[in-house]
């Protein structure tokens, strides 16, 4: 299933992006077992948005976790695969509250 989150906020879409990014950051024992989501601006048309990509310090290609832009007075994270719910979810309650964020599940096409 694919998860679309709506967030509340007077942010930019970057930094909520970015809360999601820092949050997803992974050391391990040895220098080159780092794994981290980075954000990619992009544009479409005259619209800016970024994609989260998951990024493995030994791999060169970068993963798609999901896209964030402003939809009105709210911030979508959308695209997200519901496995990676709780990547998203932890963070967005942390810093915007319950009350401030909303999602839709969307099931896949078959």
């Amino acid at each position: 299933m694919t998860i679309w989150f709506y967030i509340k906020t007077t942010q930019d879409p970057k930094t909520v992006a970015d809360i999601i990014c820092d949050f997803n950051y992974y050391q391990g024992e040895h220098p080159e077992d780092k794994y981290s989501w980075v954000t990619e601006p992009k544009k479409s048309g005259d619209e800016e948005y970024w994609e989260i990509k998951g990024k493995y310090a030994p791999l060169k290609d970068l993963t798609l976790i999901g896209l964030a832009y402003r939809a009105g007075d709210t911030v979508v994270l959308g695209e997200v695969i519901d496995d990676l719910a709780e990547n998203f979810l932890d963070p967005l309650l942390e810093k915007f509250g319950f009350d401030n964020i909303k999602w839709i599940i969307v099931p896949n096409k078959q």
